[in-house]
């Protein structure tokens, strides 16, 4: 019985766990004016299918799908994070820095980029063929993150 006990407490502690942390649906007109401009550009004649915000400790995040099937993140202050494509598709040419196009076009001749993120000093690009690349804006390596320092010697 104490079993049965522990149990339902767990399932109801990761319950309330997953609501406080799931995102607040939202309409597409309250997203961020510059996620709405973003939306609107690059994938014209599309609609938001669902838009949902995160409130985290680094503060609100956007969370969009369009009904073409591409899907986008935004920071809080309507900047793009994260963008996949749709399924067979590219994300647009536009937001990908040239540097980046040319290099992967020069070195996975017939290749597309289906996601692209921005990471801190560059991006993370995955391929369609599913090659995940770590680059800095003009292309070069993302040299691997060190850590915070604090390790005990």
């Amino acid at each position: 019985m104490k079993k049965l006990a522990t149990l339902i407490a767990a399932v109801a502690i990761a319950g309330a766990s997953a609501f406080t942390f799931a995102g607040t649906p939202i309409k597409a007109t309250s997203l961020p004016k510059a996620a709405q401009t973003f939306i609107a550009k690059h994938f014209p004649g599309d609609t938001v299918r669902k838009a949902e915000k995160d409130n985290g400790y680094r503060g609100a995040e956007y969370e969009v799908d369009l009904a073409g099937g591409a899907e986008i993140e935004f920071r809080d202050n309507g900047d793009w994070k994260d963008v996949k494509a749709a399924r067979g598709k590219a994300v647009p040419a536009a937001i990908v820095p040239a540097a980046i196009a040319a290099h992967v076009e020069k070195n996975y001749p017939g290749q597309y980029i289906t996601e692209i993120s921005r990471k801190r000093g560059g991006y993370e690009v995955e391929l369609a063929n599913g090659t995940e690349l770590k680059l800095t804006e003009d292309a070069k390596p993302l040299p691997a993150r060190q850590g915070n320092g604090n390790r005990r010697r």
